[in-house]
């Protein structure tokens, strides 16, 4: 069963009751009245289908009841997430554009493109949504069925096995060059205009390989669709307990797990951020979103504006290294 049975959540979210929003006063200048008064704009700098457009969807209904106020997925994909990005960067500092951000856009992105079109002093956190490691997934053609076996092959016949992407600098992409650095391997890398379309394409056969979020490629894996290879984090999924890692799969010291998160705009009030955190950490604290998320290999969590802008942080300078070591560049 696909993991985001959008009607079966839609049903269990009307069955949550309404909590009280009369403790938030109204807010100071750049704000009229109380905020929100109008519907908020999320803008998912990916393709609808995708792993990042199922987890806003999920958690859509829940901040719309929160913030009593329509939120509106606004799709903005393509240059591995910067054409969305630098809308969002763009936006006015009033709490109603927000944008969902994952490593790739906020790590990975600054340093691999010249200009991707935005710079990270530009926003102010939100929380970081969730945590999830990705799926090495094979079309059923491969004549492999476990990534050890793969990696085997791929070294006896060199840039013979491909592997598609969410696009050039997306997690997904830097997942698989960190493979092929760490197993010594030439694998050739596919980029797609999003994780929805690099699927479909492992699907129908352009590419051997896939480096996938869970959420969707969970489907086609229990359908027979995609063989499961190996997962990216440093221990085996609960949902796919006789899949190993990739360290299991004879890359040492392999680890892998990505991020999603929600930022505003640069110089958006203190008390807008506080009630859009609000929002998604409860929308995540909800247990049938939790479960769902869990189901999908997605693991919730809500931080506070701070953590998540010093994992930002963090994450930026270790991969500036890791990037440079490993002499990446986009043009």
């Amino acid at each position: 069963m696909n993991p985001i049975d959008r009607r079966a959540l839609l049903k269990a979210m009307s069955a949550a009751a309404l909590p009280t929003l009369g403790g938030f006063l109204p807010l100071a200048a750049g704000a009229q009245g109380r905020y929100p008064n109008k519907p908020i704009t999320l803008i998912v700098p990916q393709p609808a289908g995708g792993d990042a457009d199922a987890v806003c969807r999920t958690l859509q209904a829940k901040m719309q009841e929160l913030l009593g106020q329509p939120v509106i997925i606004d799709n903005r994909g393509g240059a591995a997430g910067n054409i969305g990005t630098a809308l969002g960067a763009k936006a006015a500092p009033d709490g109603y554009t927000v944008t969902f951000v994952n490593q790739g856009t906020m790590v990975f992105n600054p340093h691999l493109y010249p200009n991707p079109g935005f710079k990270l002093d530009q926003f102010e956190p939100v929380t970081q949504l969730a945590s999830i490691d990705l799926v090495i997934c094979a079309n059923p053609g491969v004549p492999a069925n476990t990534l050890k076996e793969l990696l085997e092959l791929a070294r006896k016949e060199p840039g013979r096995f491909t592997y598609g992407t969410a696009g050039s600098g997306s997690a997904n992409h830097m997942a698989g060059e960190m493979l092929k650095a760490m197993a010594k391997v030439d694998l050739t890398h596919v980029p797609y205009r999003g994780g929805g379309p690099a699927i479909v394409g492992t699907l129908g056969g352009e590419t051997n390989l896939v480096l996938a979020f869970p959420l969707g490629a969970l489907p086609h894996i229990r359908a027979g669709k995609l063989k499961a290879l190996a997962v990216t984090g440093s221990k085996r999924s609960k949902v796919l307990p006789n899949v190993p890692t990739v360290a299991e799969s004879g890359v040492k010291g392999y680890e892998f797990a990505s991020w999603f998160g929600l930022v505003v705009p640069k110089r958006t009030p203190q008390e807008v951020i506080s009630r859009l955190n609000f929002a998604a950490t409860g929308a995540l604290k909800t247990p049938e979103i939790s479960e769902r998320l869990q189901s999908g290999m997605t693991e919730p969590v809500g931080s506070s504006p701070q953590d998540f802008g010093r994992l930002i942080a963090q994450e930026s300078a270790r991969w500036a290294k890791l990037i440079k070591q490993l002499n990446m560049k986009i043009d």
